[in-house]
């Protein structure tokens, strides 16, 4: 594997430029450190069940992260943001961290294929500005959202709108990480 490995890395060192986000891959390197053989062995009878919570996890984290986002922005002003909120944020706390803990399990299990997708170092900015956004979010205008009477403050919609696109960015990116683009177009 490490072979493998080694050769992979001396083909994209060679390769020029591949595509328009190759500057934001991380360097061959410093995964190559990361792999750790007896992890792997150790997950891979349960690697499944943890691909599974993955997807689990951050399908319900999307789910209310849109609902609540798609309220901020000022859609369906007759649902209460602060009832809204008490049900959604803890699926959101939850169901972030239980994907984040199993999408490392699955960083670490293979880091040199997950970070080897074109789109992965590009999902990692989304989630750290999405994070920022909320803390941002949280900090600063949630609770005069959560007071406003009618229609939700300009500075919520903008927030909630930012949100959905950063949140809809990682799914894109997560998505398009699957699997290769095709390299013959089949008619």
């Amino acid at each position: 594997m490490v072979r493998a490995t080694l050769a992979a890395k001396d083909l994209r060192e060679k390769m020029p430029d591949p595509h328009a986000l190759s500057f934001l891959y991380i360097p061959s390197d410093v995964l190559i450190a990361l792999d750790n053989r007896s992890y792997r062995f150790a997950l891979q009878p349960f690697h499944h069940l943890v691909r599974m919570a993955h997807i689990l996890s951050i399908s319900a984290f999307f789910g209310a992260i849109v609902l609540l986002d798609l309220r901020l922005t000022g859609l369906r002003p007759a649902v209460q943001l602060k009832a809204l909120s008490e049900l959604a944020m803890p699926v959101i706390y939850w169901m972030f961290g239980i994907g984040v803990v199993s999408g490392l399990m699955l960083f670490f299990y293979d880091p040199v294929h997950v970070a080897s997708h074109a789109y992965f170092s590009l999902k990692i900015i989304l989630i750290v500005l999405g994070m920022f956004n909320a803390a941002l979010f949280n900090r600063r205008g949630f609770v005069s959202a959560l007071n406003a009477p009618d229609a939700m403050p300009r500075h919520a919609r903008i927030i909630g709108a930012v949100s959905l696109m950063l949140w809809i960015g990682v799914m894109i990116c997560a998505t398009l990480n699957v699997e290769a683009a095709p390299k013959v177009l089949l008619r």
